[in-house]
């Protein structure tokens, strides 16, 4: 994965206020700095359509509530986290040390 391919915000999430240098996710492993908060809310809206129905789930749960209060928004929010977990997971994992071998050790 090339730096190219990598978006940022204009603000960085890590200091209040402060611009984001030209370094991406690699720069920021290297500098001891976690950037899954960064691309957590970069991916969030990759899944407009999971966090709409999530939404629409918890409008209907709030009427339903009283009535059955076994009901729950489970499975949207379970497919709302994992496609955004499914967004970022290939941009840490690829730039970590020792994933470049492109093998598993269960070979």
């Amino acid at each position: 994965m090339s730096e190219a391919s990598l978006v940022f915000p204009k603000k960085n999430f890590y200091v209040e206020g402060s611009q984001i240098t030209p370094d991406s996710n690699v720069s920021m492993l290297d500098r001891g700095v976690d950037p899954k908060p960064l691309l957590l809310e970069l991916c969030k809206p990759n899944c407009h359509y999971w966090k709409h129905k999530l939404e629409r789930c918890e409008s209907k749960l709030a009427q339903v509530i009283k009535i059955n209060p076994t009901k729950s928004c489970l499975y949207p929010m379970r497919d709302y986290v994992t496609c955004i977990e499914a967004c970022v997971q290939p941009k840490i994992h690829n730039n970590l040390v020792g994933t470049e071998r492109k093998y598993t050790y269960y070979d």
